[in-house]
Order: C-alpha cells, then structure tokens, then sequence
C-alpha cells in the first residue's frame, strides 16, 4: 500500500467546464497506476487530506469557509502539495450597474477586482489574488526557470486561453511567464498598460510543503454562462493542447513525490 499516491480533486465554481477539467486531470492521473483520486465539487471531502499526497483545485467564485482554508493550510504546511488551475483565486463582485453586454454576455455592473478581504488565509496560501483578464488570444509562454523539475526540459511554446492578470502574495519561484497588455472587457480595470513577465506558472513553499498555481486553463461548456448567457459558443481553452497537458503531467508527477 505504501506505492499509492491518494489525490484528492475539487472541481466546482461558475462559469466553466468543471466536468472537461475533472475529465481531463482524471485521464492523466489514469497514465499513473498508483494514484487514487477522490473527487468534490465543492470542498467538501478535506478531512481525508491527512491520507493524501496532493490536492487539485479548478474553481471560480468559490472561496472556502474558514474551516475549509485551515484545512488546506494545514495539509500544505505539512508537507502536501497542492496545485491550483486558473480562476481559484478569483471572487466576482460587480459594480452596481448598468448593465453590460460583452461577448453576448450580458452582466449587472463592471467586474472589481478580488478584494483583499476575500478568504485571505487561502490565497495567501495559493500566492495570488485575481484582478483581471484580457479576452481569450494566442500567449507565448516563456520557460522563465527550466531548473525545477515540472519545467525540466520544456521549451517555449503558444497557448490560446485567457490572459490572466494578478497580485502576487509572499515569495513565489515563477516558472513559466508571458507578456501581454490590452483591454479587458467586462472589468473595472478597463485596459491593462503594462506589460511585465507576467507568472503562467508558478511554485510557493509553504511549511514542510508547496503550492504549484497556473492561471492558464480556462473551459466553458454550451451551458456554463447561466444566468448571464442562455447558451455560450463551448471553448476548450488549452485542455486538448499537448503543451498545457504536458504542464499538468509534470505537475501531477511533484504532486505524487510528496509524502513519498
């Protein structure tokens, strides 16, 4: 029994294709015989982390109570790992009017920024605090530290997905960046200027243990827009792209190495 890696996934949130994720991250753990996943849709299920090597997390609008974030803290602090996908760090909280129409998306106010009261013990573990997007496009992603082992060997590749812009919390080892700059639809932050490395892929020590956090990975399926949007255009994002999904492999491989 001492071979099998136990990972526990949560998958759940607004406004994505929590199933293509839950799919894809099972079919990958599937490519290693000693990893037993469990799965939630919420975070519910925390209390089986003292059996788990690692947790996965794919979520949007869904912050954990104050239970729920010393749990995961306590599991990293520990010596678990952890690794967070995309919108985790995202809390939505609209402007009071008017109503906006973007993309065919039809929303009551501008997008703020996640503010810094939101569930601060968890992003703090997570190391990064979502402010804003740019719409869907092609990103180049840089190989920033090709020393650690999930970016080993990697080379620069492209990637189509959202632009992700956020604020970094305490000290982070940035793997993977990109640059990019423009408007960002539907946001209170109306056009991003600047246009430093931005982190695609980063690692953050945290006790005996550390946090991978990539902000690539957006989905949405025909139905994932409501109440906004009746029915959306599906976007599978980088989920069938070979480069992400190599990504994930590797991280899913430093998941599977703690408490080994």
């Amino acid at each position: 029994m001492s071979d099998v890696r136990r990972i526990h996934v949560v998958t759940g949130g607004k406004y994505h294709d929590f199933d293509l994720a839950r799919l894809k991250l099972l079919e990958l753990f599937a490519e290693d015989e000693r990893i037993r996943a469990t799965c939630a849709m919420d975070f519910d299920g925390l209390e089986t982390l003292d059996e788990c090597c690692g947790l996965v997390l794919y979520t949007c609008d869904m912050m954990p109570g104050g239970a729920e974030a010393e749990a995961m803290n306590a599991f990293v602090r520990g010596g678990g790992r952890l690794m967070a996908l995309h919108a985790v760090n995202a809390h939505l909280e609209f402007t009071d009017g008017p109503e906006i129409v973007t993309s065919g998306v039809r929303i009551p106010g501008l997008v703020k920024p996640t503010a810094e009261d939101v569930s601060p013990l968890f992003m703090n573990l997570i190391g990064s605090r979502f402010v804003t997007h740019l719409a869907a496009q092609e990103i180049h992603i840089h190989v920033e530290d090709g020393e650690h082992p999930v970016t080993r060997g990697l080379k620069d590749f492209t990637v189509t997905d959202e632009p992700y812009v956020a604020t970094p919390l305490g000290d982070l080892r940035t793997l993977l960046s990109a640059r990019y700059k423009g408007p960002t639809p539907g946001y209170v932050t109306g056009e991003i200027t600047d246009d430093p490395p931005r982190p695609q892929l980063y690692v953050k020590d945290h006790g005996e243990g550390a946090v991978l956090y990539s902000p690539l990975g957006h989905a949405c399926g025909k139905y994932d827009m409501r109440p906004l949007m009746d029915e959306a255009p599906p976007v599978r994002g980088p989920w069938d792209d070979p480069n992400y999904l190599e990504v994930l492999r590797r991280g899913i491989a430093w998941l599977c190495e703690a408490r080994a």
